[in-house]
C-alpha cells in the first residue's frame, strides 16, 4: 500500500484474544447493550487514524469478526502468543508509520487522552525522533500507546523475550539503549492513577457493569463514555473501592441483618452475598423489595470470591461463625457490623450500632446515632398514666413462638393488643389460634410497611433487642423485650431495656412489669441521627497496613492489641512489633514554618527557636552516650553523624560542638533553610531513604546515624533500617529516640495511650523488643536509656494524690528508670555486621 507522502500513516490496532484463563471469552461478555470488545472498538474509533484493525489469533477470529465488522474494523488473525508478530503483520499490510495500540480487555478507554497523546506524538516527532509515548497516571484500563511501526519491526527480530513479544510495548521501553521512549504524566483531567477500569477478573467486570449502570443513569447520548463520564461513576463507594456486604441469612437471626445489608448494597453501589441455600424464610421477599429499589441482580453474589477479589468485606452477621472468620481473605479489610461473636479479632473494624453485651473485646466505634429514629414521636405518656395499646411484633421472624403467648397475656391484662406475622399466610392460622382463645382484643395483621413511623400510635412496643426496640423508645413508647436468644436476653438487661424471661411470658410477668409504666421507657435515646451509608463510605477510605518491619501479605491477621477510633493495633507474630494494622486516612502533618512556631508555641508555650537551648542540652546528653559507644576521641579523623528528622537542628549544633562533623536531612524546607543559614550546617530536603547523599554531601556512609522521635512515622521501616544499615559504618552507632509501648501509660492506661498515640506514628517500640528487630539489621544494642519519666501517672499515685514531696512517689521514679517504664526512650547500637 501506497504511503502518502510528508504525513505518517496512523493506524490504530486493538489486540483481542478469548483464550483469557482468568476469565475465559471476556471481550465478548456484555456490558448494557454492547460486548465489551465492541466497547473498546468504538472508543478507539473516535481517535483520528487512516486506518482501524482488530488483530486477534486464528482460534478467536471467527467469533470475533462480525463485530469488528459492524464497528468499521478491519480484522487481521495471526499467532496466539507472539502478539508482536501479529502486530508487525498488520503494519506490513496497512503500511503504517504509526501505531495506535490499545487492548479489547478496555471497556472504558479514555479516547480523548489517546487523541491528545496523539497531537503530544507529532509535536515532539518534528523536533526529534520517538520510538514510544504514552501517558503515565491514567486510570489502569483507560490508557493507549503510540510506537513507531519501523521501530516494532526491527524489535521483532533483534528481541528474544517471550516478555516482549507477547506484550508488544516492552520491545520497545525494555530496551531503551536503542529506542527513545518518553512516559509523559497525563493532564491533571485524565490523571486518576488510583482508577481501575480495565476487565480481567470476574470483580473487573461487576465494576464494569456498575460504571456502565451509573453513568446511563445520567446520559441520554449514545456512543462511548466520555473521560469525564467514567471519572464521575467512581464517585460512588462501591464503584471506586470493590466492597461486598455479607448479611446473616440464618433462621433465628432476624431479618434486620439482610434489610441493612441490601440497603447499604444498593446505597453503596456494592456487592452483597447471599447464599442459595440461605434458611431465612423471607429472604426471597426482601432480595425482590431491594431490586425494585435498585439493587442489580449483578450486584448479588451466591458464593465468596477467592481471596483478592475485594478491597472491603462488611460483615453483618450476628454471630460471626469462627470457620468462616477464618477463611476471610487476609489482606482485604474487615468490617464487622455489631457482631455478637466472643471472638471479633478477625475485624479489621468493629462498629457497635446496637450496643452490644460486654464478651471480653472493644468495638473501634459504639454509634447508637446510626440507628434510623422514627420522625413521629409519642407525646403525653407520663408517670402514672395506664397504658392501653400494645403491638407484638418480633421482626421478620419469630425463632422462639413467642408472638402468641405474649399477644393473649396482654390481652388478658386488658390491653388492645396488635399481633404482627412475619409473614401474610401466617395471619389465618393465627387468628383461628387467638379465637380460640376467645382474645376478642387481639388483632392480626402481616407486615406493617414502615413500621418506624407507626409505632407511635402505641403505648407499648413488645419485641426483642434490635432495631425496633430504639425505634419504640426513641419513639416514646414503653418498651418490653421477650428473649429470642442467649444473647439477646443479655443485650436488654445490659442496656435498661425491661426484658421478660421465658418463664415470665404470661399474665402475671406481664402484669408485674405493667405495675411499674416508668421503668418501660428509656429517656436516654439520642435523636440524631446519623448515616451509617456515609460513614461506611468513610471507612472505605481507610487501609489495611502491614507490619511495618516484616512487610509481609498476610496468610492470618496478626494477633489483635488495642481498637481505638479510627485504628487498629496488633502485634506482629513473626518479629513482635507493635503496629497500626487498620487506618482511616488520616491527614498528614505539614512540616512548615507554622509547625516549629505558632503550632509549637501552643503546644509548649514557646517556638522551637526559643526552646532550642534545652532541646541542645538533651542532644548534649545524648551525643555523650553516642561518643561513649564510637570512642571517636581515638580516630585521628574527625568522625560523621547524620541526623535524620533534623529539624531546626539542634542535636546538629550539640553533635558539632562535641567534635563531629554534622550532616542533616528534613522533609522540611524550613528546618533546612534555618539549618544551613543560621547554624551553617550542609542539610538537605529530602524523604528518607530516597536520597542519594554521595551526590549531595560527597560521601556515601557515616559514623553514626541518629533520629530523634522520627522511627515511629515511617510506614516501611524495613526499607529504612536497611537503608540505616547500609550507610553506617561498620562499628558504627545508630541512635534513636521514640514513644514505648511498654511505659507507665502503655502499662496501666492502655486504651489511653492508644487513644491518645498519634495517628502517624506506624510502630510503637517496647525496650524488651528492640535488640531482637535491629539484630535483622547488623546492629547490636549496647544502651537503652528509658526518657519521659511520669510517676504521677502510676495507678497508686493518682489513686493517693502522691507528689515530689512524697517519698512513694520518689520511690516509682526510681523504680521507672531501673525498670525502663518511661513513657520515651533512647536507643544506641552499634553497627556489628
Amino acid at each position: 500500500m501506497e504511503k502518502k507522502k510528508n504525513k505518517e500513516r496512523i493506524a490504530v490496532i486493538v489486540q483481542c484474544r478469548l483464550s483469557s484463563s482468568r476469565l475465559p471469552k471476556k471481550a465478548l461478555k456484555t456490558i448494557g447493550d454492547k460486548s465489551i470488545l465492541q466497547w473498546s472498538l468504538d472508543a478507539m474509533k473516535k481517535v483520528p487514524a487512516d486506518c482501524y484493525y482488530l488483530a486477534t489469533d486464528r482460534d478467536s477470529e471467527s467469533a470475533l469478526s462480525e463485530i469488528a465488522k459492524k464497528c468499521g474494523y478491519e480484522i487481521y488473525a495471526g499467532s496466539l502468543e507472539d502478539v508482536l508478530d501479529r502486530f508487525c503483520d498488520v503494519i506490513d499490510i496497512s503500511g503504517a508509520d504509526v501505531v495506535v495500540r490499545a487492548t479489547a480487555d478496555n471497556p472504558f478507554l479514555f479516547y480523548e487522552a489517546a487523541t491528545d497523546l496523539l497531537s503530544l506524538w507529532k509535536e515532539k516527532n518534528a523536533s526529534s525522533q520517538i520510538d514510544y509515548l504514552t501517558y503515565r497516571g491514567l486510570p489502569h484500563g483507560s490508557g493507549i500507546e503510540i510506537l513507531r511501526a519501523a521501530s516494532l519491526v526491527e524489535a521483532k527480530v533483534t528481541t528474544k523475550d517471550p516478555y516482549d513479544h507477547e506484550h508488544v510495548g516492552p520491545s520497545l521501553y525494555n530496551h531503551q539503549d536503542r529506542y527513545k521512549c518518553v512516559f509523559e504524566d497525563a493532564p491533571e483531567k485524565y490523571f486518576y492513577p488510583d482508577l481501575r477500569t480495565t476487565v480481567d477478573t470476574a470483580t473487573d467486570f461487576l465494576r464494569a457493569e456498575k460504571i456502565y449502570k451509573s453513568v446511563s443513569e445520567k446520559r441520554r447520548g449514545k456512543g462511548p463514555f466520555t473521560c469525564g463520564e467514567i471519572i464521575s461513576a467512581f464517585e460512588k463507594p462501591g464503584i471506586k473501592k470493590r466492597i461486598i456486604f455479607v448479611p446473616s441469612v440464618d433462621k433465628g437471626h432476624g431479618t434486620g441483618h439482610l434489610r441493612r445489608c441490601l440497603d447499604l448494597a444498593t446505597e453503596l453501589f456494592a456487592d452483597i452475598l447471599i447464599p442459595e441455600n440461605a434458611s431465612l424464610e423471607q429472604c426471597t421477599e426482601l432480595v425482590a423489595e431491594a431490586k425494585k429499589n435498585g439493587l442489580s441482580d449483578s450486584q448479588i453474589l451466591t458464593a465468596l470470591p477467592e481471596h483478592g477479589n475485594y478491597d472491603f468485606i462488611v460483615a453483618d452477621l450476628f454471630q460471626t461463625p469462627e470457620s468462616f472468620a477464618r477463611n476471610l481473605d487476609p489482606n482485604a479489610s474487615v468490617i464487622s457490623l455489631d457482631d455478637g461473636a466472643s471472638d471479633t479479632d478477625f475485624a479489621d473494624y468493629l462498629l457497635d450500632i446496637i450496643p452490644s453485651a460486654e464478651t471480653g473485646r472493644r468495638a473501634n466505634l459504639v454509634e447508637p446515632g446510626f440507628i434510623p429514629m422514627p420522625k413521629r414521636k409519642k407525646s403525653g405518656l407520663n408517670d402514672g398514666l395506664k397504658i392501653h395499646t400494645a403491638i407484638v411484633v418480633l421482626g421478620g421472624e419469630d425463632p422462639a413462638s413467642l408472638s402468641f403467648p405474649a399477644a393473649t397475656a396482654l390481652s388478658e391484662n386488658g390491653l388492645y393488643v396488635t399481633l404482627v406475622c412475619s409473614d401474610e399466610k401466617f395471619v389465618p392460622d393465627m387468628e383461628t389460634r387467638i379465637k380460640e382463645r376467645d382474645c376478642a382484643n387481639v388483632k392480626v395483621c402481616g407486615p406493617i410497611s414502615n413500621l418506624r413511623e407507626k409505632l407511635s400510635d402505641y403505648d407499648l412496643v413488645v419485641t426483642h433487642y434490635g432495631f425496633t426496640a430504639f425505634e419504640a423508645a426513641g419513639a416514646g413508647c414503653a418498651v418490653i423485650l421477650l428473649p429470642t436468644t442467649l444473647l439477646h436476653e443479655t443485650l436488654s438487661k445490659k442496656y435498661g431495656f425491661v426484658c421478660l424471661s421465658s418463664e415470665e411470658i404470661g399474665p402475671q410477668g406481664f402484669a408485674e412489669a405493667l405495675k411499674n409504666p416508668s421503668a418501660l421507657f428509656k429517656k436516654e435515646i439520642s435523636d440524631s441521627e446519623k448515616s451509617l451509608g456515609t460513614y461506611i463510605n468513610e471507612l472505605c477510605k481507610g487501609k489495611k497496613l502491614l507490619c511495618p518491619v516484616c512487610q509481609k501479605k498476610m496468610d492470618a491477621q496478626d494477633t489483635l492489641v488495642a481498637r481505638v477510633g479510627g485504628r487498629t493495633f496488633r502485634r506482629c507474630r513473626s518479629c513482635g512489633m507493635l503496629y497500626q494494622s487498620w487506618t482511616m486516612q488520616a491527614e498528614q502533618t505539614e512540616y512548615n514554618h507554622d509547625y516549629f512556631y505558632a503550632d509549637y508555641e501552643k503546644q509548649y508555650g514557646k517556638t522551637y527557636e526559643e526552646d532550642f537551648a534545652a532541646i541542645k542540652a538533651q542532644g548534649v546528653r545524648r551525643t555523650g552516650y553516642i561518643d561513649m559507644i564510637f570512642h571517636h576521641s581515638h580516630s585521628a579523623v574527625t568522625p560523621t553523624i547524620l541526623d535524620i528528622g533534623c529539624a531546626l537542628g539542634a542535636f546538629m549544633d550539640a553533635a558539632g560542638d562535641a567534635g563531629w562533623q554534622v550532616y542533616g536531612l528534613d522533609i522540611s524546607q524550613t528546618a533546612v533553610d534555618y539549618v544551613r543559614n543560621t547554624l551553617h550546617f550542609p542539610a538537605l530536603c529530602a524523604p528518607f531513604p530516597k536520597v542519594d547523599f554521595s551526590s549531595e554531601f560527597g560521601i556515601e556512609t557515616f559514623d553514626a546515624v541518629t533520629m530523634w522521635y522520627v522511627i515511629e512515622h515511617f510506614q516501611n521501616l524495613d526499607s529504612v533500617l536497611q537503608a540505616v544499615s547500609r550507610i553506617v559504618k561498620k562499628g558504627g552507632v545508630f541512635a534513636f529516640s521514640t514513644p514505648s509501648a511498654s511505659g507507665v501509660s502503655g502499662r496501666y492506661n492502655t486504651q489511653t495511650f492508644f487513644e491518645q498515640s498519634p495517628s502517624d506514628h506506624y510502630t510503637l517500640w517496647e525496650p524488651s523488643r528492640a535488640d531482637s528487630i535491629l539484630h535483622k539489621y547488623g546492629f547490636k544494642v549496647c544502651r537503652i536509656v528509658p526518657t519521659g519519666i511520669h510517676p504521677e501517672r502510676f495507678p497508686a499515685a493518682k489513686k493517693h494524690g502522691w507528689t515530689k514531696e512524697n517519698f512513694q512517689f520518689k520511690l516509682l521514679e526510681s523504680a521507672s528508670k531501673m525498670m525502663k517504664l518511661g513513657d520515651t526512650f533512647e536507643v544506641y547500637c552499634k553497627k556489628i555486621k
